[in-house]
């Protein structure tokens, strides 16, 4: 199944970008077409079918380009009314606006076909300077409408489908940061353990970002391993072996730098995409080189549960196929 998924995305991408290129190919010609129609207009080789195929030109452009322009976030909003909406408000404004928008599209391609096939049954001509068969131009409507009901339900998805994060810190201009940081996600915040633990109860959380001092943030990573949320520690104060030692041990699946938050990003995404051993893993490929500069070249041999993550990058330094985000020179501990 996710073979013949992956095959219908590939012929989907492909004919989007062929009508794509198509369409710039056309605006291009339609420049050059207007620029010499005008300069040849009082000449014998005036240009006598230029306005009409304008016409039709500006109609293939706009359908064949349509999706692109969706997917690009190119079209019309209103941003004066985004601009006052709280975050949450915002998401669930824009979350409708796209399923009536999907919906809309949907009825369109319908619409377009059944009434591009009539024509196509009654034979009915197009008659202007030139004649040929009117469901060809009305076909541009389904078409143009499908890609834009798949451009438009792929946004819906992506706004109602965001994974949920729960951030938990002291400090209010780090909770701001990291919201900026994870525009992808649904993301909650807490400011102190009562806060915090009377969300992480009434909601699931597919990522939680723990501070360690101020918000009792090993008393929330037991939480968290309680309810199975995946835990990043963030830290700045307890930036200490025994801090570290005992968020791993204590079932975090990462434990960032304060000065390292803005690949926060990267850890999230890790641990919603690859799940917790290998977010584990890809943390330490990451951090490791971080972690010898401030503890000491031997801070992961004293504890057995890095000796996965070790074993892990040796093989793949050995593949030589090492993380691209961090490319280590040499595996990590060797």
């Amino acid at each position: 199944m996710e073979r013949i998924v992956k095959v219908i995305s590939k012929i989907y991408e492909g004919a989007f970008h062929f009508l794509l290129y198509l369409a710039a190919s056309l605006t291009i010609f339609l420049i050059a077409l207007v620029c010499a129609s005008v300069f040849v207009r009082r000449t014998p080789f005036a240009i006598g079918w230029a306005i009409e195929a304008s016409e039709y030109i500006m109609l293939l452009v706009t359908f064949f380009g349509a999706g692109w322009v969706l997917r690009n976030g190119g079209h019309i909003n209103v941003d004066v009314l985004l601009n006052v909406m709280p975050r949450r408000s915002k998401e669930v404004y824009q979350g409708i606006l796209y399923s009536i928008v999907t919906v809309l599209c949907l009825i369109f391609t319908i619409v377009g076909i059944s009434t591009a096939w009539e024509a196509y049954v009654a034979g009915t001509l197009h008659v202007k300077v030139y004649s040929f068969p009117k469901w060809i131009l009305i076909l541009l409507i389904p078409l143009g409408g499908f890609f834009l009901f798949v451009e438009s339900s792929k946004i819906t998805w992506r706004l109602f489908s965001k994974k949920a994060v729960l951030v938990v810190d002291d400090e209010a201009d780090v909770l701001e940061t990291i919201q900026g940081l994870l525009t992808d996600y649904r993301v909650d915040t807490a400011m102190d353990f009562q806060t915090a633990a009377a969300k992480m109860k009434g909601k699931a959380y597919d990522a939680v970002i723990l501070d360690i001092m101020g918000v009792r943030g090993f008393d929330l990573l037991k939480m968290c391993v309680e309810k199975g949320f995946p835990a990043i520690m963030l830290t700045a104060h307890a930036m200490n072996p025994g801090a570290l030692k005992e968020s791993m041990q204590g079932g975090a699946v990462s434990f960032v730098p304060k000065e390292k938050m803005e690949g926060i990003h990267a850890y999230v995404e890790d641990i919603v995409s690859a799940g917790r051993r290998e977010a584990r893993i890809r943390f330490y490929l990451r951090l490791g080189p971080y972690f010898d500069h401030r503890f000491g070249s031997q801070w992961d041999r004293a504890e057995s549960f890095w000796a996965e993550a070790r074993r892990a990058v040796e093989a793949r330094s050995q593949r030589g196929s090492s993380d691209s985000r961090t490319k280590p020179s040499a595996p990590h501990g060797a």
